[in-house]
Order: C-alpha cells, then sequence, then structure tokens
C-alpha cells in the first residue's frame, strides 16, 4: 500500500508539472500570436486593397433598389469582408472568411458588381495558402451564389486548410450544382465541420443527393442543419449514419418524428456523439420517453438540449427520472450521470455525477425530516448487507471533500447554499441509527 501512494504521489506531481508546462506554453503561444497581430497590424495600414477602383459608390446600390440603410450594411459586411479577407489572407493572419449579413432581412442577390471581388478572393486564397495551424473558418451567409462563383470559390477551398465552412440563408441559383461543389471540397480531410442554415432543399431528388454527399464524408465531426423543415430533416435522420459526428445540431426544424425512433436510436447505440440540439421543434411526450429510455444506455452524450418543444409533464417526468431517478439509491446509482439534458429544468446548466447525486437525495431525505434510515433499510438488505455501512458512511466523508473543493457557484448549484455539505447530521443519523450493533458484532 505505501509504495502504490508513493507511486501515485509521483505521477500526480509529474501531472502538475506537464499541466504547468502546458500553461506555459499557452502563454507563449498567446504572446506570440499577440506579437504576430501587431506586426501584420503595422504591415496592413501601408497596404492597398487590389480591386479598391472596383468598389462601387452608395448611388450604384441605390440604383440597384437598396435603401440608405440598407447600403451602409451592403458595404460593411459585403464590400468589407472582401476586403478583410484579402488583407488577412495576404498578411498571414487570417482565420476566418466572412462574406454577408446573417442579420439583415434582405438577400444580396449576384452582381456584376461583386465579381471582380470574387476574384480577388480566390486569388489570395490561391496565393496565400497556409497550411500551417488548425485550419480557417469560412462563411457565407444571406447572400445569392450562381454557378460561377460556386465554381469559382469551392475550387480554391478544395485546397486549402480550411477548418468549418458555414453557408447561412444562401440562395443557390443551381441547387444541385452547389451540393456537387461542396461534395468537392468537402473531400478536403481539413474540413471537420459544417453548418448548412436555412436553406431548404425542395426537391425530394436534390436531398437525397445531398444525404448522400454526408454518408460519403469519413471527416466531418460537426453537423449543423437548422432552420430547414421537417421534410429535410426527416430525410437527413432516415439517410444519413448519424453516429459518427460529435457535434450535432438539429434544432428549428419544425421537426415532427410520428412515431419513428430514430433519434432514441441514435442515442442508444452509444456513438461518439457528444452533443445533440433538438430544441425548438415539436417533440412530444412520446418521443421523450423514449429518448429518456435511450439515455440509459448512453455513456458518451454529454449535452442534449431539448426546450421549447411540445414535451410535457409525462415526458418531462421521464426525462428527469433517465438523469436522476430518487425512487431509490439504487435507481439513482443506475441513472444518466454523464449527459447535461437542457430543457428539463430551468436550473439545469451542467451535469452532476453520481457522488452528488447521491448527496443531494440523502441530505434532501435528511432535511425533510423523514430521514436516511427507513430508505437504507429497504435498499441495502439482505444477509451481508451490514458489510457496506463502512463503505457508505466513508462515501459521505468523501463527498463532503468534493464538494468543498468544487468552485462557490457551483457549490450554490448543488448544494443550494454556499455553505459547507451538511456531513455531521448525516454521520450521526447513520451511527446512531443504522446496523450499528450489527457492524460492532463482528469478530
Amino acid at each position: 500500500m505505501d509504495s502504490l501512494e508513493k507511486k501515485n504521489a509521483a505521477v500526480m506531481c509529474e501531472t502538475k508539472a506537464l499541466r504547468e508546462d502546458v500553461e506555459g506554453l499557452k502563454e507563449e503561444n498567446r504572446a506570440l500570436k499577440w506579437s504576430l497581430s501587431k506586426l501584420a497590424g503595422h504591415v496592413q495600414r501601408n497596404w492597398q486593397y487590389p480591386e479598391s477602383h472596383a468598389i462601387q459608390p452608395d448611388e450604384y446600390w441605390r440604383d440597384k433598389g437598396f435603401d440608405d440603410e440598407e447600403i451602409p450594411e451592403l458595404q460593411q459586411h459585403i464590400m468589407g469582408g472582401f476586403v478583410s479577407a484579402v488583407s488577412d489572407l495576404a498578411h498571414g493572419v487570417c482565420d476566418n472568411i466572412t462574406i454577408g449579413d446573417c442579420h439583415s432581412h434582405d438577400m444580396v442577390l449576384h452582381d456584376a458588381a461583386l465579381e471582380p471581388h470574387w476574384i480577388a478572393l480566390t486569388e489570395s486564397l490561391r496565393m496565400h495558402r497556409n497550411p500551417h495551424g488548425t485550419g480557417m473558418e469560412v462563411i457565407f451567409q444571406n447572400i445569392q451564389l450562381n454557378k460561377d462563383i460556386l465554381r469559382l470559390v469551392y475550387r480554391r477551398l478544395s485546397y486549402h486548410n480550411i477548418r468549418d465552412v458555414g453557408l447561412y440563408r444562401i440562395q443557390f441559383t443551381d441547387i444541385r450544382h452547389a451540393i456537387l461543389a461542396l461534395k468537392k471540397m468537402l473531400e478536403n480531410s481539413n474540413v471537420k465541420s459544417l453548418s448548412w442554415s436555412e436553406i431548404p432543399i425542395e426537391s425530394v431528388g436534390d436531398m437525397a443527393l445531398f444525404t448522400q454527399m454526408l454518408s460519403d464524408q469519413q471527416n466531418l465531426e460537426d453537423l449543423r442543419f437548422d432552420h430547414n423543415g421537417n421534410e429535410n430533416t426527416q430525410a437527413l435522420l432516415a439517410g444519413v449514419d448519424l453516429s459518427k459526428f460529435k457535434r450535432l445540431d438539429l434544432h428549428v426544424n419544425n421537426l415532427r418524428t410520428n412515431g419513428r425512433a430514430d433519434i432514441p436510436n441514435l442515442i442508444a447505440s452509444n456513438s461518439t456523439l457528444e452533443r445533440l440540439e433538438l430544441d425548438s421543434n415539436q417533440l412530444n411526450d412520446d418521443d421523450a420517453v423514449l429518448i429518456a429510455e435511450s439515455l440509459g444506455h448512453n455513456t458518451h452524450l454529454k449535452r442534449l438540449m431539448l426546450g421549447d418543444n411540445n414535451i410535457h409533464a409525462r415526458g418531462m417526468r421521464a426525462l428527469r427520472r433517465a438523469v436522476n431517478d430518487t425512487s431509490s439509491m439504487n435507481a439513482l446509482s443506475d441513472s444518466n450521470h454523464s449527459c447535461c439534458v437542457i430543457g428539463i429544468n430551468p436550473n439545469a446548466c451542467r451535469k452532476i455525477n453520481r457522488i452528488l447525486k447521491i448527496h443531494i437525495l440523502m441530505t434532501e431525505r435528511y432535511r425533510s425530516g423523514e430521514g436516511n434510515v427507513t430508505h437504507l433499510n429497504r435498499e441495502v438488505s439482505g444477509e451481508n448487507s451490514v458489510l457496506l455501512a463502512p463503505f457508505i458512511i466513508e462515501s459521505i466523508h468523501r463527498r463532503k471533500t468534493v464538494i468543498e473543493e468544487m468552485p462557490f457557484t457551483d457549490r450554490w448549484r448543488v448544494c443550494k447554499t454556499p455553505k459547507a455539505p451538511l456531513v455531521l447530521g448525516l454521520l450521526y443519523e447513520l451511527v446512531k441509527d443504522w446496523k450499528m450493533p450489527g457492524l460492532f458484532s463482528f469478530r
């Protein structure tokens, strides 16, 4: 035992030293990024956008039908996006390209005046390809893209160090061509995340092509597919193996399962999926009951978002019971302790592990005046149950240590008080009334 304790102490010291080294490297990395940003800023002050002569005045866009409120937004988010992206690429500090404004109510349709800027962007991608780092995020939003622009842009992005691709409220002049172009770009093994938001696909054939494209991808880890409607989402659930993703966002799709069990089956498969967002849909109590049952087979899912659905009392009870079944100590121990379900409790914002849940249950029983002894006599029974008494008593002290080491806000959330956890009362209750004579009768 002494030898193991020494080895454990040595490992802990080594781990602490490694953590300190990692923090030191992070600090050096932050300092380097700051220095490079300052240097790039100094260089960029003397830089000229190569297509500045092609930036049209406000009168041009006014003649195109834009009003005086829309024109500044267009100049800032469209033209400003081009200038910023080309500049950052040229100076080696580009980690994000954003063209368009997701908050604008008006779609920016394709215009010949934009073509020189698309060309400038793609030329910068070609000339200033940075193979290092974690890759860039590329976002196009609230803008129309025709076949020529898609061909130009996606060809360059296919060979660039791209991490995230975000397409928000895009109007494709040819959706089938857009899907094929996206498929080509996603063959880039660096791409880990795709967002396809507010771009409903009307044709069944085009949706089948889209699901086939996603099925063929082996590198994607995150998929955001929202504001696309129930039919598109149903096709996605039925046509794509979603178990390969780590994060899946299907919120605001008006999703109605109509008894299908695609989502519960996905959760029950215990895949690598860590985050699943299903909020703001039309899931009902039956769906919630099936999801609750599936959580009993899952240990990987960390966050499940179910707010703003048609889930009422029956579904809520099933979901709460899945993660915190207080009917008995054994039932609580068998609950799901890895997943935080958002939407079943207004105060639920972090998952609570088994140790803390058991402490909360025992504390609530004690404070109610009902006590723990009656429950323990019923739940921990059998000829040799007395042998468990020392372990249960020891676990109370262990939980006290865990809770005292928690940050103040977390301790308040778990214990409903910033004070040290109620331990002496629990220990006194058990020592006084539970199995102590039987325990001391052992020789």
